[in-house]
Parts: structure tokens; C-alpha cells; sequence
């Protein structure tokens, strides 16, 4: 019995330490050591629609920045992460604003995704413990859960992974009291180089959904050499120079 307790132990935390690696390559099918590119983004609400373009680079976990290209009245509206800290800056008013952590869960820009999502402030192999929920001859279905020392917006996420290349194909978010808050579907996987990337996240709300926020990347390079000189507030105000 007692090597039957053993043998049932050491398989739980084999699959426990493998969930936690699936999530590890998956931040990494979409992160890479750096990247930059455009992004279109198409906001839909019950009685508007709204398109914005913009551009960003982000480097490792701790730096990114996000420029509005179009429409013109918002050109030049930037989010900066640099570790833990954001600041978002207002070309019209010439102010540099830093975001409190309460911040993190709002709208960014009108759209169903939060100054969170943009920045991608939370780690999902740093923040929060893995469980491998099933698997099938396709896909990993793994349980996050934060981690007691974490400060995260989501309660519990339930994520869809491809076996092959590592890369989500369906997310579920839940709040702390376990309600299903929103789903993101990530779709259009082309090649870049030698990787594979969903170039289409449509996010859809579960209270009203009528509504979606769908991200159309339209280029994008990993990997590439970016000057720290783009992370740093002082750049923010030389973007229009």
C-alpha cells in the first residue's frame, strides 16, 4: 500500500511540474527574448465601433512600450512598463501620468482589454501554480490558479494549449468568486521564421456578448536588438519629435 501511496505521489508531482513547463513554453512561443511590430486593434460595443493601429516593443518580461499610430487625434499615446512600474503618456497635455497598481484592471482605451493585457504585466508561469486538467491526442487543457503571494486580477484561468507548438488556441478568465468573466480565442497562425503565432486574439465578454475586442497583428519580428534608450520616459516625449 504504502509503495502504491508513493508511486501515486510521484506521479502527481511529475504531472504538476509538467503543467507548470507547458506554461513556461507557452510564454515563450508568444514572448520570444524580445519583439516589435504593429497591431490593429477593432473594438465593437453595443452602439460603436472603433478601430485603433499602434506600434510596440517589448523585451524580456520587464520592458514594454506601446505607441498609438491611428486614429489621429490619439497618435502618439504611449504605455511604458519598465519592471513593476507603468506610466501612460498624453501628447495633448504634455503629461506623463504613472499608473497605481488599482489601475491594472481597467479598459485600455475603450477596448475589453485591461492596461494588464497590454503590458502583460503578470507572468502566468511566475504568478500563478499549474494543473494539467486533461489532455487529449491535441491539446494540454491547464488550470491556473495565482499563487498566495501574487498580485493578479484573475481568480482561476483555463487554458487550451496546442501539443505541437505550445501556443493557446482558447483561454477562459474567472473572478475570485468563480465567474466566468471572459474568454480570448487566439486564431490565424502563421509561420515567423522558425516559430509558429496565432496572429488574430478575439476577446469576448461574458456579460455582454454582444460586444468583442478582436487584435489583428499585422507584422511582427522576435528576437531582434531593441536600444534600451525606447524603455525610458524621456523617449516617450521624443516619439513625436
Amino acid at each position: 500500500m504504502k509503495k502504491i501511496s508513493f508511486l501515486f505521489f510521484l506521479s502527481f508531482n511529475l504531472i504538476a511540474q509538467d503543467a507548470q513547463e507547458i506554461i513556461k513554453k507557452t510564454e515563450q512561443a508568444l514572448r520570444g527574448e524580445s519583439s516589435a511590430g504593429e497591431m490593429k486593434m477593432t473594438v465593437v460595443k453595443k452602439n460603436w465601433t472603433r478601430e485603433l493601429r499602434f506600434k510596440f516593443w517589448e523585451k524580456g518580461k520587464k520592458k514594454t512600450l506601446v505607441v498609438i499610430l491611428e486614429p489621429a487625434k490619439e497618435k502618439g499615446i504611449a504605455t511604458l512598463k519598465i519592471d513593476k512600474y507603468i506610466w501612460n503618456y498624453l501628447p495633448s497635455i504634455e503629461r506623463t501620468i504613472k499608473l497605481p497598481p488599482s489601475m491594472m484592471s481597467q479598459s485600455w482605451m475603450g477596448s475589453h482589454f485591461s492596461n494588464d493585457d497590454l503590458v502583460r504585466e503578470s507572468s502566468l508561469a511566475s504568478d500563478y501554480n499549474a494543473t494539467l486538467a486533461k489532455l487529449d491526442s491535441e491539446k494540454y487543457y491547464i488550470e491556473l490558479i495565482p499563487m498566495t503571494s501574487a498580485v493578479v486580477i484573475w481568480g482561476k484561468i483555463e487554458i487550451e494549449i496546442d501539443k505541437k507548438t505550445f501556443l493557446p488556441l482558447r483561454a477562459v478568465y474567472y473572478d475570485e468568486k468563480g465567474e466566468k468573466i471572459r474568454s480570448i480565442v487566439y486564431s490565424g497562425i502563421k509561420k515567423v521564421g522558425n516559430r509558429s503565432f496565432p496572429f488574430l486574439w478575439s476577446l469576448y465578454p461574458e456579460k455582454t456578448p454582444e460586444e468583442k475586442t478582436e487584435v489583428e497583428i499585422l507584422n511582427i519580428k522576435f528576437d531582434i536588438s531593441i536600444p534600451d534608450k525606447i524603455f525610458t520616459l524621456r523617449y516617450l516625449k521624443e516619439i513625436e519629435k
